[in-house]
């Protein structure tokens, strides 16, 4: 079998001048189809020797230049003299607001600098966030900074790096080495991909370390907080309760500074306050043309503003409510008028479109590759190999038996000279294939390589499937246990290597057909058998588990439907999972849609029990567990043995139900068993009918959970 010509040849070979000025001698890829015993039958060269020490160097040379603590780049703040003249298009009322929020004095003159590391102050905040909410931000850690934190905070906005490639990656390196943390709690918090992570890797951190970062959190609107929060809710701010909910932002802001400043202050290395802002300038340069718009000042806003012809007094509502490059790109139209009083539909759509063709055209800067990157299509089939360049034999094993296996095979083409450059010159690489392959192994446990490009692929949303080759959970950072640990992982250092592969192969390319119904079911239950998440199959030998998976919760939500809308089901169980609400429903890794038997019954007849449950009792548990059923409502559905079962023993469980309408039909449904329809008829059903009305719809099904939720509470 030929071979797809993707990352072969030389890593190096095309990089003369790699990681700090070294070479890794690399044979090629596409011709080495090494058996294990072949490999390790090798004497170990002169070569070989080489590049074990070569590789050795560029690690820890790496590892010396991974992303600087957090906040240890500070840029000179240089005082702008205020020049002579005045621009016809700047609003002299919009220059007062602008000066009222600033300081007219010099700086001083001298500032100490200060030593790397001292941001240990970490705010995790959702980049998600709607426009009042990062206001709040914003606004608090302004506050905090003035209370003498300014050299403690570390704010990703502050840092300047949300724009950059590296981003997702230096906010997870900040969390890992802060030494306490800031949490603002809302429903963006968790569905925040970010966010997310963030949080599992603190509650992580406070598991793991014997001095365990210390965590604040703070509640801006009602959400479900998981119960994994529940050690650190004693001192959590609430700002959902009481008077303080109807509070302006800045009173809300000002409360929380009041409440943690006291904790805060002892965990302070500097304890030096803001410096003063930087004088107002009085006249427009046009330096925000070859600025990013998230790094845009007040006074840059305020210039695009007048470039447009904009009204003054819309203008001056912009700088009395301190709109920069950040805030601005969280504005919506009903912001703009619910916030800013812009009663204008043609100055909103006006900013608006203007704002969307500046991020195009970023996006179309050299720089902007990154975003590029992330819009290309991924190419079905396609395997991506992370691994350590220390297991390059290994690699090349892999590779070889995935290309028998006519999976086409990708992997890093140079290591470059830096960070930036390597995520640069591998990234199109990463996001051409629509399966990453992890090789776990000790090399890669720590492997600065390997963290990078796993960042990277989670910040693609790529599928991210782990080949255990060694149990390396207890080393693995943090943040690898976050983004690793639910992810699916394979077996290869227990199990028989050849069906291990067997697995692999049916995770990247799942069989439609085998001969025979019960031989199918068979072969798709030993397929999900040895498909688990990494946490599952690797921290129990470790005996700790990070972050337990909603399936070991007690759900809130039983989901009853038919095996012919799994994909939605999965759509609807991670969408209220993301909310808070805990789901259960027979699912497994074994796709049902795979199997000519449609019935809950027939599965069961071949279906392992991994637990040692019989699935008729987990239904039983689970059922009594919930506090709501959600049915699935498609014709297939209402003519099931699930439907008249799920719905009969809710009724006798006396659970309320909601009908969510996969595919439409005439209510209450005809076609449908006496007791079935009997029991619909009394019932308002959620049209999730087409893609549209689902993206429409949802909210109601989150709310109706929610409303069956809140008696639980009390």
């Amino acid at each position: 079998m030929a071979e797809s010509g993707h990352g072969s040849g030389d890593e190096t070979a095309a990089d003369p001048v790699a990681w700090h000025n070294h070479d890794i001698p690399q044979r090629q890829l596409e011709n080495v189809q090494l058996t294990k015993e072949e490999a390790e039958a090798l004497p170990v060269s002169r070569e070989d020797s080489f590049i074990s020490v070569e590789i050795k160097s560029k690690k820890k040379d790496m590892q010396e230049n991974e992303i600087s603590q957090p906040g240890e780049d500070v840029e000179k703040l240089k005082v702008a003299e205020p020049q002579g003249g005045t621009d016809s298009g700047f609003h002299e009322s919009t220059k007062s607001a602008i000066k009222n929020e600033k300081t007219l004095g010099p700086p001083p003159t001298s500032h100490k600098k200060r030593k790397p590391g001292k941001k240990g102050i970490f705010f995790s905040y959702s980049p998600d966030a709607a426009y009042l909410e990062k206001k709040f931000v914003v606004e608090t850690v302004r506050q905090l900074k003035e209370n003498n934190l300014a050299e403690d905070i570390w704010f990703d906005k502050d840092e300047k790096n949300i724009d950059a490639p590296t981003w997702f990656t230096q906010r997870l390196e900040a969390v890992e080495k802060c030494r306490a943390a800031i949490l603002i709690l809302s429903d963006s918090y968790f569905q925040s991909t970010m966010s997310l992570f963030e949080g599992k890797v603190l509650l992580e951190r406070t598991v793991s370390l014997s001095k365990p970062p210390q965590l604040f959190l703070v509640l801006y609107s009602p959400t479900d907080i998981p119960p994994q929060y529940a050690p650190f809710l004693d001192g959590i701010v609430d700002l959902t309760s009481g008077r303080i909910a109807k509070s302006s932002l800045a009173e809300k802001s000002s409360m929380v500074v009041g409440s943690l400043s006291i904790y805060l202050e002892k965990l302070s290395t500097a304890m030096v306050p803001a410096l003063p802002p930087l004088v107002a300038e009085t006249e427009f340069t046009g330096q925000y043309k070859k600025t990013k718009l998230c790094q845009w000042t007040v006074n840059d806003v305020q210039e695009w503003l007048a470039g447009m012809k904009v009204r003054e007094f819309f203008c001056q509502a912009f700088a009395e409510n301190g709109i920069d490059g950040f805030l601005l790109m969280a504005l919506t139209e009903q912001d703009m008028v619910s916030y800013l009083s812009i009663e204008s539909r043609i100055v909103r759509k006006k900013i608006l479109s203007e704002m969307v063709q500046i991020l195009d055209n970023e996006q179309k800067m050299r720089d902007g590759w990154h975003l590029r990157v992330r819009l290309k299509r991924p190419r079905v089939d396609t395997v991506y190999l992370v691994y350590d360049p220390a297991d390059v034999r290994l690699a090349q094993n892999m590779k070889a038996d995935l290309l028998k296996k006519n999976i086409q095979v990708d992997t890093h083409d140079k290591l470059g000279q830096s960070k930036e450059e390597f995520l640069q010159i591998n990234a199109p690489r990463i996001a051409g294939c629509k399966n990453i392959l992890v090789l776990l192994t000790e090399a890669a446990a720590t492997s600065p390589f390997v963290f990078n490009e796993v960042v990277f692929a989670e910040w693609l949303n790529r599928t991210i499937v782990t080949a255990l080759f060694r149990n390396m959970w207890c080393k693995l950072r943090p943040a690898m246990k976050a983004i690793l640990g639910e992810n699916p992982a394979i077996d290869f250092e227990t199990k028989m290597y050849a069906d291990s592969m067997d697995v692999l192969e049916h995770q990247v390319r799942p069989l439609r057909k085998v001969s025979g119904i019960v031989l199918e079911q068979a072969y798709l239950n030993r397929m999900a058998e040895g498909l688990k998440p990494l946490q599952v199959l690797a921290a129990p030998q470790s005996g700790q588990i990070m972050w337990p998976l909603t399936e070991y919760l007690e759900p809130k939500v039983f989901i009853s439907y038919q095996w012919d809308t799994q994909a939605r089901v999965d759509d609807i169980r991670n969408m209220l999972e993301s909310s808070g609400v805990t789901c259960w429903a027979d699912i497994s890794p074994v796709t049902r849609g795979h199997s000519s038997m449609s019935s809950r019954n027939a599965a069961l007849m071949s279906r392992p029990e991994t637990s040692g449950e019989p699935i008729t009792s987990q239904i039983q548990r689970n059922m009594r567990a919930c506090s709501v059923v959600i049915c699935c409502i498609t014709p297939k559905y209402i003519q099931s043995d699930n439907c008249s079962k799920d719905l009969t023993l809710a009724e006798t469980l006396y659970k309320p139900i909601i009908p969510l309408m996969l595919r439409f039909l005439p209510w209450p449904p005809e076609g449908a068993p006496t007791a079935v329809r009997k029991i619909l008829a009394k019932l308002s059903t959620v049209d999730l009918s087409t893609e549209k009305l689902f993206k429409q719809n949802f909210y109601q099904v989150l709310e109706r959970v929610k409303k069956h939720l809140q008696p639980a509470k009390s």
